[in-house]
């Protein structure tokens, strides 16, 4: 077995986290823009809800507006694109780590051979 063909892939993989770490990051700002909108949306369609319903069922009202409930829709996808995005950066690690066993023992049989 060739070592170099572990390096490569070793490199690959760390070339493919560091993209996914920058992904990362732009996933939790939108995701935080996302959540910042539907709450203040939210907030403003309860005020303006006060005024005219009994308070048992305002955040009912208010949850069912449809600018609302679109603006959680996109903070739930955001959040669950964070999480796939997470996922994908521990699976490109366990990648990694596999590969540096790998080379740790092809070393070790090399020393041995």
């Amino acid at each position: 077995m060739d070592p170099q063909k572990y390096l490569n892939r070793l490199e690959t993989k760390n070339r493919e986290l560091s993209l996914k770490n920058s992904e990362y990051k732009n996933l939790l700002i939108d995701r935080a823009e996302a959540e910042k909108n539907h709450s203040i949306a939210l907030e403003q369609k309860t005020l303006e809800l006060k005024a005219e319903h009994p308070a048992t069922i305002i955040k009912k009202l208010a949850d069912g507006d449809k600018n609302v409930a679109d603006l959680k829709f996109r903070a739930d996808v955001a959040e669950a694109m964070c999480k796939a995005c997470l996922q994908s950066m521990k699976n490109i690690h366990a990648v990694m780590d596999g590969t540096r066993s790998t080379l740790t023992w092809l070393r070790s049989e090399k020393g041995q051979g």
